[in-house]
């Protein structure tokens, strides 16, 4: 065959080797294709995972972790409590021991599994459990940071022999499990450690857990710490498959990025870097969310924002939907209980109603005979920070909202042939006129009214509908107070001619004076940012920009980690931008209870409400979904008058990979270092085998598939 090619032209030969290479190349691509079908992939224990992180490291204890954090992340692979989150059931489940519960729920039982053992070959016994709880935990003089995410007052651990504890509590608690997450210390190295000493010991730094991966190393590089971790040969579980870990971590994203090369994942990269590592090609991005709201706490303790009026006038100021696009965010957030139904709480952002809001308070526009004081003003706005001259016009404001229902007061669109206006008159009315027609029914003094429109009644039409309330006083002076337009049409003609009223008032609504008290106070507001995310910056700024135009001044005070710390411990602000999680159990006492407005608690508003803080108790107790839901909306409903907050969305996060690294999955996490508790399924090496049903008759059978013959 190939004597034949020497009687061919050299053209003619080019083209028969040509043909010939197409012909091995397409066999090759229909030979790996089946391949890949008819294989089964079979991980392989071996490589290397590396992750690049920024930020900083802390003592390596779980009693002193902040959670999500990179110290968090090590705590996940190195130590193990009694139970753990499994994100596959979204449920805390055994690890470390199993556990049975009394009848009466205040009996818990666990028992350490069998071979436990420390990383230096020690077995874990009870004492180690008892010394974690009983001598750490709940002794007086310990400040580790486990107390924010749980109380654990009134909880007795008691040694029932080396291997079984019981936990006795008070009374039922549905989220005592979560208190059970905490990696157990051990007794044998630590038992003789002062508990004032405990944070700063060498342990921290050279920790010895139980968990899948044991410590090895940590040295500082040029720019970067380099942590090692190696797989736990007598870990008691399922061994993981990557034997080796290495965490890099940078003090910016900048020089990160710079040895992008050398690492397989990069954790919680910011959007503004996102394209730079696509780029580079080497990382995919995989997207997850956490139970978690970012929001704008108001202080309710300073004394500009005592009264509520104020702070419910920042929230209907509060243009949502144009912020999450301006920061490209996915979900808006309008309630800090994440399991009820966030539809059923959603505001409407309103300049007319907020400025409504503000109209009875101490703090009114200035006349434009004050124009330049606020003109002064706004110049020291930029040296401290606010680079922004307020607009001197002069806008008439809208005065209180005297219609309550439907929708309480907002423009509505309904279906319903039959609506009822309800609302309230201002002081020294004699009537309400709707429209052209006078309520029988009003009583001078009784400040409540009602008024029914329907298609009977021919007082409402299909369509667009104003209702102009009036009050009459007893000089007979008629005035126009409150007007509201309820649209009545069918839900397809809705969904057709929906149009965005935040955006329509949006481009209508422009910038007034800042609001002034009869002492001639400013109100500029003092808004505290952290450093990172640079995402919070931005928030703040569109805040700043949107509450222009309800006359609220806002000062941006950017902070880095140690000072934003120390202002939010001892709460010298006015407002805030930060975010809060409610990891493992959406429990939401940590952040609104009372108890916690102390300095150094998650309460950052300072909220106090004694029925709040019952209701929270209560919500400990409730095993039924149904009678927990009930509660949190009852808190919710206090919550939504109060306006201790502004719930603004949840974020999304990116987590770069390389294809290297298979089997990784970020569903259902409830902090980013949950990405670690299914360690064991990733794998860095696979081999493959082809499947018994893999021969000859199949392949033809596959290729006929392909070409559809």
């Amino acid at each position: 065959m190939f004597k034949g090619l020497s009687y061919l032209t050299k053209v003619e030969k080019i083209i028969v080797v040509f043909l010939s290479l197409i012909v091995a190349f397409c066999g090759f691509r229909i030979g790996y294709a089946f391949y890949l079908e008819y294989t089964e992939i079979k991980p392989l224990t071996g490589g290397i995972y590396t992750e690049g992180a920024v930020g900083k490291i802390g003592p390596i204890n779980p009693l002193f972790v902040q959670y999500g954090s990179i110290t968090n992340d090590l705590i996940q692979l190195i130590f193990s409590g009694l139970t753990k989150y499994d994100p596959r059931t979204e449920e805390i489940v055994p690890d470390l021991a199993n556990f049975t519960v009394s009848n009466d729920g205040k009996i818990y039982t666990f028992t350490i599994k069998e071979k436990t053992k420390w990383h230096d070959g020690v077995k874990v016994t009870s004492n180690d459990v008892l010394y974690t709880y009983n001598s750490v935990i709940n002794n007086p003089g310990f400040k580790g940071s486990i107390l924010n995410y749980a109380d654990y007052n009134g909880i007795k651990v008691v040694k029932v022999d080396d291997k079984s504890v019981q936990f006795i509590l008070q009374s039922p608690d549905s989220f005592f499990l979560v208190k059970t997450l905490p990696g157990i210390l051990p007794e044998h190295l630590l038992g003789n450690v002062p508990i004032e000493d405990l944070e700063q010991y060498m342990f921290n730094q050279s920790p010895v857990g139980s968990g899948p991966y044991r410590f090895v190393s940590m040295m500082p590089e040029d720019n970067y710490i380099d942590i090692s971790l190696e797989a736990f040969d007598d870990y008691y579980s399922i061994k993981p498959n990557i034997p080796a870990i290495q965490i890099k971590v940078f003090s910016d994203y900048k020089d990160l990025i710079n040895k992008q090369g050398e690492v397989d994942a990069i954790r919680n990269v910011p959007d503004e870097y996102t394209d730079t590592i696509l780029k580079k090609g080497h990382l995919h991005l995989v997207h997850y969310q956490l139970p978690q709201y970012v929001a704008v706490f108001i202080n309710t303790q300073s004394a500009k924002l005592k009264n509520n009026k104020i702070r419910l006038a920042l929230q209907l100021g509060t243009d949502k939907d144009s912020l999450v696009k301006s920061i490209h965010e996915e979900r808006i957030i309008d309630t800090p209980l994440l399991e009820i139904d966030q539809k059923n709480w959603v505001y409407q952002y309103s300049t007319t109603k907020a400025n409504g809001s503000l109209f009875e308070t101490e703090w009114q526009v200035p006349n434009k005979s004050d124009e330049d004081t606020v003109a002064d003003s706004s110049a020291t706005d930029k040296t401290t920070g606010d680079s922004d001259k307020e607009a001197a016009k002069t806008d008439k404001i809208a005065e209180p909202s005297y219609i309550t229902g439907p929708n309480g007061g907002k423009d509505w669109q309904t279906t319903d042939t039959k609506v009822t206006l309800t609302g309230t008159a201002p002081t020294k009315t004699k009537s309400i006129i709707i429209n052209d027609y006078e309520l029988k029914k009003f009583v001078p003094g009784d400040p409540s009214w009602s008024y029914v429109a329907s298609f009977e009644f021919e007082n409402l039409k299909k369509g667009d509908n104003i209702f102009d309330v009036y009050a009459i006083d007893f000089n007979e002076q008629k005035k126009l107070i409150d007007s509201i337009k309820i649209t009545q049409g069918t839900e397809s003609e809705f969904i057709d001619k929906e149009i965005s009223k935040n955006e329509i008032e949006n481009n209508q609504a422009e910038d007034i004076p800042i609001r002034k008290n009869k002492n001639g106070e400013l109100l500029v507001l003092r808004l505290i940012v952290p450093e990172q995310p640079e995402t919070y910056n931005d928030v703040a700024t569109i805040l700043r920009d949107q509450w222009k135009k309800i006359g609220i001044g806002v000062r941006i005070v950017k902070l880095d980690n140690e000072a934003f710390q120390k202002v939010l411990f001892k709460r010298e602000y006015d407002l805030l931008i930060f975010g809060q999680n409610l990891v493992y159990n959406l429990d939401a006492y940590p952040y609104w209870h009372s108890s916690q407005a102390k300095e150094g608690g998650f309460n950052l508003s300072q909220f106090k409400n004694f029925i709040v803080d019952s209701l929270l108790e209560k919500a400990r107790l409730e095993y039924d979904d149904k009678a927990r839901k009930k509660t949190l909306n009852s808190i919710q409903e206090i919550i939504s008058k109060e306006v201790p907050a502004i719930f603004l969305y949840s974020p999304n996060y990116n987590f770069a990979l390389s294809d290297k690294i298979q089997n990784v999955n970020l569903d259902n996490l409830a902090t980013t270092s949950d990405r670690f508790a299914r360690i064991t399924d990733w794998y860095a090496q696979v081999d493959r085998k082809l499947s018994d049903k893999a021969n000859i008759p199949t392949f033809f059978d596959w290729l006929g598939k392909q070409f559809k013959l």
